[in-house]
């Protein structure tokens, strides 16, 4: 008996001391270990509530939850997290195209063969979602089991999902030509919303992204739609009835943007800026590669100050006839955050065998994931982090001779009393800066740092060999 009642006395010591050290370890997750994410009045940088600057490194996989099995999704997100990423940008209504990119379906399915929504006369009934009884996210047996899959695999890699709810060009304003229909309206994108909201809203590692790669206000008034799903995803999660123009803490509780097409310079701000459902700015530069320090500077202009990012440029590979190599990658990527930007997000588009798209991975897609553009995503992360990114300022006017423009624009940040140059091609320039007592040369495209004698003359140009290059200046 005695040894009975010590059995159980060491089997509950057992269970506290297990808990104990559960409760105690430490979690990488970022939200936890940061809490959730926001924007502070007048702030360029998205931060985590304890203050800790969020750098947003993301990818595209919009047609995620219906092109991939869960199996492919596993392999997507392994790679995109080890080369650095940390935001996956998909639409959990997309419209996966027949035979791409020719034709579309209304109502897609997925790899297992479920739609998202009942159809009604062949048509999707956006009040009823396809839901099966008996599911779970491990064991999926619908559509909204899969995405329940896709987000859960994203969460567990401590990785962001900024969602899309559907493609606004193919579904809302439906100006994608042969390719879309509009589906959602005034009567049924409030309720959309708000099944979204009760679904996922308790979501620490998701943002969302209104829109879907279309002007606002293209076709029709569909700006007033687009508040209205707002307006259900703000009730869903917060149960309150909130207006689109209404300044409420609710807003405060999720953070949103809203995804525009590629004419950077008429962006999610035409519309939305003062909104206060929209916490930040999102540009689509796509092809238009020479125009990110411009769009992103016009965004900054604008008061009150909220964040920008550049949610889609272009992609890597080919993509509507034109190529991007790794240099134009890495272009985009250090002029965004040499502009002012709070994040970019990377894509990949087709090889020149046809296969991919990479942006909704498909048709041979897995080798693309090994483009050398991808694979540089680190270096700049560790610059960044490095140079303490969050505190940059643009300066203008420091070079005087060699600044150029466009995508070949150099460009200067200050942070810290220290100056660094982005370099987009090997070209020299001449900066006005005065007692410099060390520089260093850092290249974008391997991660290598030089140390180097101060020029008399202020004359700066790369390291041989260098395509591109970053001048760290440190001032006396």
């Amino acid at each position: 008996m005695e040894a009975t009642k010590l059995l159980v006395r060491f089997c509950v010591l057992l269970v506290v001391f297990v808990a104990c050290t559960t409760n105690n370890k430490k979690s990488n997750l970022p939200w936890e270990k940061h809490g959730k994410l926001m924007v502070n009045t007048n702030s360029r940088i998205i931060q985590h509530k304890d203050g800790t600057p969020f750098l947003w490194l993301g990818c595209t996989a919009w047609g995620m939850t219906e092109w991939l099995s869960r199996a492919d999704v596993d392999i997507y997100l392994d790679d995109r997290k080890s080369k650095g990423m940390n935001i996956v940008q998909l639409c959990l209504f997309w419209g996966k195209r027949k035979d791409y990119p020719t034709n579309f379906y209304l109502n897609p399915e997925n790899q297992y063969g479920d739609k998202a929504f009942v159809e009604l006369d062949s048509f999707p009934n956006i009040l009823v979602p396809a839901i099966e009884k008996g599911g779970s996210t491990n064991n999926p047996n619908d559509y909204w089991d899969h995405v329940d899959y896709c987000l859960k695999a994203i969460k567990q890699r401590g990785m962001y999902a900024a969602i899309l709810p559907f493609w606004g060009r193919r579904y809302v304003n439906a100006t994608h030509k042969g390719q879309s229909k509009q589906v959602f309206t005034a009567k049924n994108i409030k309720q959309y919303g708000e099944f979204l909201g009760m679904r996922y809203g308790n979501q620490p590692h998701i943002i969302w992204v209104n829109g879907g790669d279309v002007k606002a206000g293209q076709g029709g008034d569909f700006v007033s739609i687009y508040r209205l799903f707002a307006e259900g995803l703000a009730k869903g999660i917060t149960g309150k009835d909130i207006k689109w123009n209404e300044k409420n803490p609710a807003w405060d509780e999720f953070l949103m943007t809203y995804h525009p097409d590629g004419n950077p310079l008429v962006n999610s701000s035409e519309w939305f800026h003062n909104d206060p459902w929209l916490d930040f700015n999102m540009i689509e530069t796509h092809v238009n590669r020479d125009m990110i320090p411009a769009s992103i500077r016009k965004d900054l202009a604008m008061k009150p100050i909220k964040p920008t990012v550049i949610g889609e440029g272009h992609y890597e590979g080919e993509t509507n006839g034109r190529i991007a190599e790794a240099i134009h990658i890495r272009r985009q990527l250090y002029q965004t955050f040499f502009s002012g930007g709070a994040g970019n997000t990377y894509g990949g588009g087709f090889d020149e065998q046809g296969n991919g798209p990479l942006f909704s991975p498909s048709n041979n897609w897995k080798h693309l994931l090994e483009w050398e553009g991808a694979g540089q995503i680190i270096h700049i992360k560790k610059i960044l982090q490095k140079n303490k990114w969050w505190n940059w300022q643009p300066v203008l006017g420091l070079i005087s001779k060699g600044k150029n423009e466009g995508e070949l624009e150099k460009l200067v940040v200050k942070s810290e009393g220290n100056y660094l140059v982005y370099f987009p091609e090997h070209t020299n320039c001449i900066i006005n800066l005065k007692n410099i007592y060390s520089l260093q040369w850092f290249n974008p495209k391997t991660g290598e740092l030089l140390a180097e004698a101060v020029s008399e003359d202020n004359m700066f140009v790369p390291p041989d060999d260098w395509e591109d290059a970053v001048l760290i200046l440190m001032h006396k």
